[in-house]
Order: structure tokens, then sequence, then C-alpha cells
């Protein structure tokens, strides 16, 4: 979800800034290159962001950031491509 401003502010749109807060982690989707999920055994799960310079683990279980991500980025099928 994106910040906002506090509801008491006088502002015309309450959204401040292009940065998304999700699953604790605070970044800009304009500035994401992909992302994977990844399940264990073990049932924990993660999903890896990948940035320009950097790639970022989080622990996702119930895949929210993923999707989120999946949402954002909307990638092309393989048939769509050609």
């Amino acid at each position: 979800m994106p910040i906002e401003a506090p509801t008491r502010l006088p502002t015309g749109s309450r959204t401040l800034s292009d940065f998304v807060v999700c699953q604790n982690f605070v970044f800009r989707p304009a500035n994401v290159d992909g992302c994977s999920h990844l399940t264990y055994e073990d049932g924990t799960a993660v999903t890896t962001v990948n940035f320009k310079s950097y790639t970022q683990s989080i622990p996702d279980p119930e895949r929210r950031l993923f999707d989120f991500l999946v949402s954002r980025l909307n990638p092309k099928s393989s048939d769509e491509t050609h």
C-alpha cells in the first residue's frame, strides 16, 4: 500500500510518495526488475526481489508481497512476447 499522509492533514491527495510498504518492506515498485517466490518443505517461504543494483529476500509465507509485485509488474506470458 502507498505511504499516506495522516488524515488530519489538509492535502489534496493523501499519497505522499511512490514508496510502498508490504510485509514490513519499503520499496519503490518502479525500481523492481523482477521477483521470485520460494516455499521450503518446513512451510517457510521467501520472496526475492531483484532491483537494478541488488537483491533482497523477504519472509513472505502468505505470498502477499509476491502477489502484489506480480500484479504491479504485470508480466507477459511467453506467448505474448513474440
